[in-house]
């Protein structure tokens, strides 16, 4: 629905520029970290701005599609392509994403998202159209993260005598090192009866695949929280342990705080004293549990520890006898791992004329590429400072034209005195402070002056794409935001302020905020984003989420959108090339500005979602999606483009886990879609099982149907793969995947028969 890309797009072609590739559309896609709901991220970004219009599969299921739409009527033809495309899925457990596609339906985009377990997602598109977010929770486990997409767990209990995934994954691709700072940091912090900052850290390690730091964290969680008079939420902690570790060495002592919590008299428990010995120690001998903190951090330590992978180079943390060690400073820790990717798609078309009755044969390769990539994490730790450094990058090279593309995603420096309430971030890496940036390269310096409130400031350059050159500065970008957690009861702030110039004008110049609430039954969002400088509203959303007592949600929200981003730049699209100060010098800077706005389109959508749990076994979801954008008036030469009109889109689906055995999981969802180009209908149903431990295999069918209003034809097509993955040993994995895509286009003067196969082998290795 954003026709402001479509038309940079339409004119780049008339003005004689090549045609865009489709490969080119999807760009890259990471891992990351949200800190606001506590749950690990997966973007993916793209070449041109798109729309997300609808979410299906993606609650409880191992895979999940995004309907995005293109850039209306006017780049179907540029854009359209029948062989999907892929980018390396990131390296990380957390997210433990194992493919990224994204392939022609119709008028439509669908972008599918594999995962390695069953999980349960939110994904949301940034407001130019070029990176969608996805939110990534384990679904049947119980964490922060589950519990901010959902409300509450929303599949089976883990049982914690097998591993929370199914892949064969020990831990988040080179996070362990940080769960046990994060760990160690929790427990400095309620020695401090610092209990906000325990309950972060806390809620960040669990907000991780099951790990060796979980069950501990799940107990000290409801422990702190006790103590922060926080007695609801603490009594949620204590029966999650109690759910996932029935058999755990704390499962008696968390049913007797339990129990003393449910039954305790009015009084809330008195807060914690420090001892004079440094130690934290009861306020009262009668105190309801019979143990006081310390003790429980003691004995969390010293509780015997699941295996941790081979890849974590720093000590076990918890062993009495190695306190001291623990602690001893300076210290190293690093891990990492790398990648080597092999794709490779052929078509082959048959099309038929009937006017001419002429016939042709055609065939083609699409990808023939070897993707190596590489992520590496640190950590130099003193008494004074703690430095860490992180690289993720890529080196892709074309056989078919002997060209190499390098990719550099992250890399970045922290420096963090611990004595300081400031810290420091240098390089490229992503901004996330109040939704103000994507990604850039330059310093963001951070000043937390308590749980309460934090400041982040920023300066440096913003980046389109990874493959750009590091620190170009070609445009300057500097801005400010401030996060106050609490301001009202149950409800966070965060406010920002920020400009970015190009040459001697104003690009951007942007104010906005973003606000939530939410409480045991009930979460709600809003956000706004406005350019003072253009005078116009940017970007608005609210959203809403009732959560039921069945486990149910339903979910409503409006969106109202600028594609691109309103910016000043945004006049250059569809003036043959033309730069900003060019532009300048022919027309005024009023009608420069007025440019950038007729080449802006705004959408509107609204979107009702809602999510339901049958039982163990099975769950069910539906959504409904109704979109329309504007048009874009004639201005400076360029052409007018018509509003496309109001499309619909709906999906229902289902998802089952343990259905015939008690590690496969079933999945099927119907989707429609009524666009101004044509009419979708798609059935989709995937299986996975594990024949061996060590061996998962999916197979996937997905078989379409779409009228094409334009041309009064129809397509039918069928898109069959199978996925293989096999972890070789614990830090080496394989993958392949194979299959293709069928289709028969029929209008009144041609017949269009496509045949497109691919493959795609890979490895990773850890260290």
């Amino acid at each position: 629905m954003r026709r402001a890309g479509a038309l940079a797009v339409l004119c780049a072609t008339l003005v004689g520029a090549p045609a865009a590739k489709a490969q080119s559309l999807l760009v890259d896609a990471e891992a990351g970290f949200d800190a606001a709901r506590v749950c690990p991220t997966l973007v993916v970004r793209f070449a041109a701005p798109l729309d997300l219009l609808v979410q299906s599969g993606g609650q409880g299921a191992s895979r999940i599609d995004l309907i995005l739409r293109p850039d209306g009527d006017d780049t179907t033809e540029i854009l359209e392509f029948d062989a999907p495309v892929t980018v390396p899925a990131p390296v990380s457990s957390a997210v433990a994403a194992t493919g990224i596609a994204l392939e022609q339906s119709g008028a439509d985009l669908v972008l599918n998202i594999t995962f390695a377990r069953p999980v349960v997602t939110d994904a949301t598109m940034a407001p130019d159209g070029r990176r969608v977010t996805v939110a990534v929770a384990e679904a049947g486990g119980a964490n922060a993260c589950l519990t901010s997409l959902t409300g509450g767990g929303d599949a089976r209990p883990v049982d914690p005598s097998t591993p929370a995934s199914d892949d064969g994954d020990d831990g988040d691709d080179g996070d362990l090192s940080g769960i046990e700072a994060d760990f160690v940091e929790a427990r400095a912090a309620i020695t401090a009866q610092n209990y906000n900052r325990a309950i972060q850290l806390l809620t960040r390690i669990l907000s991780a695949p099951e790990n060796a730091r979980s069950a501990e964290a799940q107990e000290l969680l409801g422990v702190v929280r006790e103590r922060n008079e926080q007695f609801a939420q603490a009594q949620a902690e204590y029966e999650i342990y109690l759910e996932r570790y029935p058999d755990g060495d704390g499962a008696t002592r968390v049913g007797q705080r339990l129990t003393a919590l449910l039954t305790a008299r009015g009084a809330p428990p008195a807060p914690l004293r420090t001892a004079t010995d440094g130690t934290l120690a009861r306020p009262d001998d009668d105190e309801p549990a019979g143990e006081d903190i310390s003790l429980a951090l003691d004995q969390a330590a010293a509780r015997p520890r699941p295996a941790t992978p081979a890849r974590d180079t720093r000590r076990p943390v918890g062993d009495p006898d190695d306190a001291e060690e623990e602690e001893s400073l300076p210290k190293l820790e690093y891990s990492g791992s790398f990648t080597s990717r092999y794709f490779f798609r052929q078509e082959t078309a048959r099309i038929s004329d009937f006017d001419t009755a002429r016939r042709s044969v055609d065939d083609f390769v699409l990808q023939n590429s070897l993707v190596n990539g590489v992520n590496f994490r640190g950590v130099y730790e003193t008494a004074d400072y703690i430095l860490s450094w992180r690289a993720d990058g890529a080196l892709e090279f074309a056989f078919d034209d002997e060209e190499e593309n390098v990719r550099v995603s992250r890399l970045y420096v922290d420096y963090d005195p611990k004595r300081s309430d400031l810290s420091y971030r240098f390089g490229r890496h992503l901004v996330r402070s109040g939704g103000v940036f994507d990604r850039f390269d330059g310093l963001t310096a951070s000043w937390r002056r308590d749980e309460a409130f934090s400041a982040h400031v920023q300066i440096g350059s913003p980046v389109d794409s990874v493959r750009d050159p590091l620190f170009e500065f070609d445009r300057l970008t500097y801005g400010i935001s401030l996060e106050f957690e609490e301001v009202f009861s149950h409800t966070d702030l965060s406010i920002y302020a920020f400009e970015q110039r190009a040459g001697s004008e104003v690009d951007r110049r942007n104010i906005g905020f973003e606000l939530e609430y939410e409480d045991d039954v009930f979460f709600a969002s809003a956000a706004v984003d406005y350019d003072i400088s253009l005078d116009k509203l940017n970007y608005a959303r609210v959203s809403a989420t009732r959560r039921f007592e069945d486990r149910s949600t339903l979910t409503f929200s409006l969106d109202y959108v600028q594609s691109p981003t309103l910016a000043l730049t945004n006049a250059e699209q569809g003036q043959a090339g033309q730069t900003l100060d060019q532009l300048l010098e022919t027309f005024t800077l009023a009608e420069v500005r007025q440019f950038a706005l007729d080449r802006t389109t705004a959408s509107r959508s609204a979107t009702l979602s809602y999510f339901r749990p049958w039982n163990d076994t099975w769950l069910f979801n539906a959504d409904a999606t109704v979109f329309r954008t504007e048009g874009n008036p004639a201005s400076g030469g360029v052409p007018a483009i018509a509003a496309p009109g109001t499309d619909v889109y709906a999906s229902i689906g289902v998802f089952g886990s343990g259905v015939l055995s008690e590690s496969d999981v079933l999945s099927a969802s119907l989707r429609y879609a009524d666009t101004s180009s044509a009419t979708l209908g798609l059935i989709d149903a995937s299986y996975r099982f594990r024949p061996t431990e060590r061996l998962r295999v999916r197979p996937r069918l997905r078989l379409g149907h779409r009228d094409l209003k334009a041309s009064g034809g129809t397509e039918i097509f069928a898109v069959p793969t199978v996925t293989i993955d096999y972890e070789v040993r614990d830090s080496t994995q394989l993958e392949l995947e194979v299959g293709g895509r069928l289709s028969r286009t029929r209008t009144p003067t041609t017949l269009d028969n496509r045949t497109e196969t691919y493959a795609f082998l890979g490895i990773r290795q850890e260290f």
